[in-house]
């Protein structure tokens, strides 16, 4: 699985081709998102797409350069301890993320982010619709703060509601 989490980007990036291999500290990091987030998941709704995983910072430039979108690599766990080109890390948070869909749940997600909510330790949820990838984190934090984005009118993201600790269990209550 976490080879998974750092391959993303052989399907949605083809054109790159350096490394997007994690140090110690950020594999460490991603064999926690595996194991205390992806495989209960994958065990109780089944196979995980990952659209978006580890970002190395050569792959994090590549992307910058390329197709940049809506990204935050100094608060979104992407680049989980690694560090840029000056030797600081790149997110300020530390930790692990990746964004994902569950296989025939990909028009359901919100029941996904229901059940994380109720029965999994995480750091950060932001949800972007029933229809869209979950990003999900750990870290040292572990807040459990969920945040869901809508879309406005002009397409662009906004921050609509948000939790933090058990009053996550209900904010999707409402979707």
């Amino acid at each position: 699985m976490i080879n998974r989490v750092i391959e993303w980007h052989c399907s949605k990036h083809p054109s790159y081709h350096l490394s997007n291999q994690p140090n110690n500290e950020s594999e460490g990091m991603l064999n926690q998102l595996v194991q205390e987030i992806l495989l209960p998941l994958e065990s109780k709704f089944g196979e995980i797409d990952i659209t978006y995983g580890f970002t190395s910072h050569p792959l994090l430039r590549y992307i910058l350069q390329n197709s940049p979108g809506d990204m935050a690599p100094d608060i979104d766990q992407h680049a989980a301890m690694e560090l840029n080109s000056r030797g600081n890390r790149i997110c300020k948070r530390d930790g692990a993320s990746c964004d994902f869909y569950i296989r025939g749940y990909e028009n359901k997600m919100d029941e996904v982010t229901k059940f994380i909510c109720t029965n999994l330790q995480f750091d950060r949820l932001y949800f972007y619709g029933k229809d869209r990838p979950i990003h999900i984190s750990v870290g040292p934090e572990s807040t459990r703060f969920a945040l869901i984005r809508k879309k406005r009118s002009d397409g662009v993201r906004v921050n609509s509601k948000s939790a933090k600790g058990s009053a996550t269990r209900t904010l999707f209550d409402d979707l």
